[in-house]
């Protein structure tokens, strides 16, 4: 969805001094997709010093949008961290302008870019898709005017669809993040809670265990099933692709993997004691041992966050992706 430089954008072609002033930065931006806005920047400011000419006002004004983004590159914190409202208004912004551009560029040059804004909206649209179908070059080559028109109707409908696209994947990494808090919430309460209240035990302490206090080995068992977690975890985090989003829904699979799994183990092992399986836990080491099948055991419980993200990131994982966010 973003610039088509190495992610599928068209090339900015080179110019002379540029003509559109953007705020200088006094370091590099800490986030990638805030160096890949930057760079898509600068290339459509290199553009508009080329084209500008023919179209002053146009040009001037496509400037100072791309001003308003660069403004913006840097702010960060929590809640615009969750709302992606940073992300979003830089990458539209840009696509406006691209969009904008297209009433500047001649015929000639839509052609030759068209293979470029076709294949970035091939990764999100259907190959017969009217924006497609109606698209003719060698016949609206004729018409400049219907050819501008069905060009931007490509890169509108594109657009729309990738943003419908981060926006689910943004919520996703949200519901996670949410899930994977309650999860930590909800062990820190039942180690207090034990600590508090010794009896009754969550967990029924083993013969070998001597005086040890009953919340001291919940929290051992919380551990044993956060190591299960990560052990069984391992293959999905280290195969997973982000696919250049600012997301990192790799990394908030992990948390919750690892949020999950203490929780899961505590609870199988509280079912296992309970006479639900006919299984004895008479040392430490089988309790512990059991916590780690058990915390294991999580990606029967998360395996529907794998799977959304798996489906969300088809399109932008088949090759280097499209919105390098």
């Amino acid at each position: 969805m973003h610039g088509m430089t190495d992610q599928g954008h068209p090339p900015g072609r080179p110019g002379g001094p540029g003509t559109c002033p953007v705020p200088a930065m006094d370091a590099v931006p800490a986030s990638v997709w805030q160096v890949r806005v930057r760079t898509r920047v600068d290339e459509l400011c290199q553009q508009l010093s080329v084209l500008g000419p023919a179209a002053p006002e146009q040009a001037a004004a496509l400037c100072a949008q791309l001003s308003g983004v660069a403004a913006t590159l840097g702010r960060s914190g929590p809640v615009e961290w969750l709302r992606g409202a940073t992300v979003e208004y830089a990458w539209q912004t840009v696509h406006a302008v691209e969009r904008a551009m297209v009433d500047l560029r001649t015929p000639t040059e839509l052609i030759g870019l068209l293979p470029a804004y076709q294949g970035a909206a091939a990764r999100f649209l259907r190959a017969d898709d009217r924006v497609f179908t109606d698209l003719d070059p060698v016949r609206d080559a004729a018409t400049p005017e219907l050819l501008r028109a069905r060009v931007q109707a490509l890169l509108v409908r594109y657009h729309s669809v990738s943003d419908d696209f981060h926006e689910s994947v943004r919520r996703l990494r949200n519901r996670m993040l949410g899930l994977s808090m309650s999860a930590l919430t909800a062990e820190a309460l039942l180690v207090l809670v034990q600590w508090r209240n010794p009896d009754p035990q969550l967990i029924r302490t083993p013969t070998d265990t001597g005086g040890v206090p009953p919340w001291r080995l919940l929290f051992f068992v919380l551990l044993a099933g956060a190591l299960g977690a990560f052990v069984s975890a391992l293959p999905s985090m280290i195969t997973s692709r982000s696919g250049g989003l600012p997301y990192r829904l790799p990394f908030q699979q992990g948390l919750l993997k690892l949020a999950v799994g203490p929780l899961v183990a505590v609870v199988g092992i509280m079912l296992v004691v309970g006479g639900l399986a006919n299984t004895t836990v008479d040392s430490t080491a089988a309790l512990l041992g059991l916590a780690i099948v058990f915390g294991a055991g999580q990606q029967a419980v998360t395996a529907f966050a794998d799977r959304r993200a798996g489906e969300l990131l088809g399109p932008v994982t088949r090759d280097r992706g499209v919105r390098p966010g």
